[in-house]
């Protein structure tokens, strides 16, 4: 075994988290970089903490913690790692500390991270660092990664780098990324996608009972969620059901066990005549013809967790990635500027669920996505950038680290500033309510859902708006799904035909 040292109350504790954006914005990452759809790409950007205030990075008496891990041994000189990705991971909370370990003694590593554009702009860039023989290390695994990237030969495969045998992976193997009869991405982390976010207090002042007791009892049903939002609408004309994006939107027809586009073994396959994935268009659309869903009045067309958190009283359920949810909205009502009006030490009312469960399908199923990296053609380092990978996943698998990562967001310890305008007061900290943190986890690993590998983010942004618009002005716009999807199919199909 050897130690390591990490830093007490870490991922997520004060980071926000940009927004998941609609279809034609960048595809980026909504946890540390990587997937919101099975495979490498994601529909959630990240950035660092809004806080503009300096005072807030001031000095604290932030203990340091030793950890004891058996599952891997570092070298010790790992070197220096140049990674190219659309956000700085170095500031981003789920990924600020294990680059911090990875700069330690233990692993004698560094990071260098340069910070570029999504879609074609990223790749773009990589080939112009691959054709000055400048490559960078790592690249986090962004939306277009696979098939459209590797097509043009910028990856290099990570077949006898990475075991997929040993114990550390064997989880992932099955999430693997791979083209041509080569692996070129492992993720180390499962990740959410999208949830129904909801304020318990606002379901206990509307007399219902908390979604999460339905899910709890296998009762939490699309009829459960349309039921509901119907008591609440009925409640006040001010009251609002769901407010989704065109991605979440699209990705409520996973539900039904489909992908919207499907790609394995070389094979892409247009499901979107589908009658599953038809039926959960028209089960949304039917929603937006009840006056369920907002559609864009009076808080505007984005409706953002720092947004809902403030009228979540009449906006029952905010469909966004959970974890990022969670922690934006409960800082937006708790973290206030400077520190005297901070509320310290409390639990918020925020909370989530799944997407419910189609009545028809045979399973729970989720778009659950996956998070990690990939090594770029012409890699200098490619056993540091290996080792990097490593240093992540046994975030993931070493008991002892899951535990400890555990009491640090139930139950995080105070910690005081030491200098600055602040000394002596307390630093703001999220603590995670227990049963919200345990669902998200639950949501990420477990085996009692089944999770769908959406791939429509693959191919190209034409494919993915094609996709996206259509659900989209089908469910929220009250446009008919038959014509539309009838013209975006020989889109997609052209697209696809490339492949």
């Amino acid at each position: 075994m050897f130690k390591f040292k990490k830093i007490a109350a870490i991922a997520m504790t004060t980071a926000m988290l940009a927004g998941i954006t609609a279809c034609e914005d960048t595809a980026p990452v909504a946890s540390g970089g990587g997937s919101e759809s099975g495979g490498p790409g994601s529909s959630a950007s990240t950035a660092a903490s809004t806080t503009t205030d300096p005072n807030e990075n001031a000095a604290t008496d932030e203990e340091i913690k030793d950890m004891d891990t058996g599952s891997y041994t570092p070298s010790g000189n790992a070197g220096v790692v140049k990674i190219l990705a659309t956000y700085d991971i170095e500031k981003d909370q789920k990924g600020k500390e294990q680059c911090m370990i990875f700069e330690s003694e233990q692993y004698g590593g560094d990071i260098n991270v340069e910070i570029c554009g999504g879609d074609y702009a990223y790749y773009d860039r990589l080939a112009v660092l691959i054709g000055s023989d400048d490559s960078p290390d790592l690249l986090t695994g962004e939306a277009m990664a696979i098939p459209y990237a590797v097509k043009k030969n910028q990856f290099e495969s990570l077949d006898g780098l990475i075991d997929l045998e040993d114990p550390i992976w064997q989880d992932m193997a099955q999430y693997a990324g791979r083209y041509d009869g080569k692996v070129y991405y492992i993720p180390h982390r499962l990740v959410t996608s999208f949830g129904l976010n909801y304020n318990r207090k606002t379901i206990e002042d509307a007399g219902f009972t908390d979604p999460y007791e339905l899910y709890l009892k296998d009762e939490w049903t699309w009829d459960a969620w349309r039921q509901m939002m119907i008591d609440f609408c009925n409640l006040s004309d001010d009251n609002m059901g769901f407010f989704a994006t065109d991605t979440i939107a699209t990705a409520f027809c996973n539900t039904t066990g489909k992908p919207l586009i499907s790609y394995k073994d070389g094979v892409a396959a247009n499901n979107m005549g589908d009658a599953d994935i038809t039926r959960a268009v028209e089960f949304l659309a039917e929603l937006g013809r009840n006056g369920l869903l907002y559609a864009g009045e009076n808080h505007g067309n984005w409706v953002p967790p720092q947004t809902w958190a403030t009228i979540s009283d009449q906006l029952l359920f905010l469909g966004m990635e959970p974890e990022w949810t969670y922690i934006a909205a409960t800082e937006e009502i708790q973290n206030k500027p400077g520190v005297d009006n901070d509320i310290l030490n409390t639990v918020s009312d925020f909370a989530f669920v799944p997407f419910p469960r189609d009545p028809k399908a045979d399973a729970y199923y989720l778009n659950n996505g996956t998070f990690g990296y990939m090594i770029a053609k012409g890699a200098k380092n490619v056993d540091g950038a290996v080792e990097f990978m490593y240093c992540n996943r046994i975030y993931e698998t070493d008991q002892n680290i899951v535990d400890q990562i555990r009491a640090d967001h139930v139950s995080p310890e105070p910690i005081y500033y030491t200098a600055g305008d602040y000394a002596g007061k307390q630093r703001w900290e999220i603590v995670w309510d227990e049963k919200v943190y345990d669902l998200w986890r639950e949501v990420c690993t477990s085996d009692k859902f089944v999770f769908v590998p959406e791939n429509l983010y693959g191919f190209g942004p034409e494919l993915k708006q094609a996709v996206c618009e259509t659900v989209y002005k089908s469910t929220f716009g009250g446009e008919s799904w038959s014509q539309l999807s009838q013209e975006a199919i020989p889109i997609i199909d052209g697209v696809l035909d490339e492949y």
